[in-house]
This record gives C-alpha cells, structure tokens and sequence, in this order.
C-alpha cells in the first residue's frame, strides 16, 4: 500500500527574486529611501482646505 504525502521539494530561490538574493544590489544608492511616504491625509487636508477658502472668496467676489 502506498502513503499518500503532501511534502514537496521546493528550494530556499523559488520563495525570493534574484534581486533580495544580491548583496550587490541591495546596498545600491537608490535602494535607500531617505523620504518616507506621505499619508492621503497630509495631501487632502489641505487641498479641501484650499479648495473651501477658493469657494468662499469666489462667493465674497460674486
């Protein structure tokens, strides 16, 4: 009777690009960040805010 198994054989390279792999690309200049990203709030809050002020001086005018 044979056993029925779930192994398979997978290597260490079928989980990761090439690129995480080179020690060369990984210490590049460009791979370094030094701004960190913006939340949507630090953009929208301040457009909405424009946007309001340019109504209500379009609204003063008119």
């Amino acid at each position: 009777m044979k056993h029925i198994s779930s192994h398979a054989d997978y290597r260490h390279e079928d989980y990761f690009f090439a690129r995480t792999q080179s020690r060369a690309l990984r210490d590049l200049e460009w791979e370094h960040s030094d701004k960190p990203l913006h939340s949507w709030s630090e953009i929208l809050y301040p457009a909405l805010g424009l946007a309001a002020t340019a109504l209500a001086v379009l609204e003063v005018i008119h």
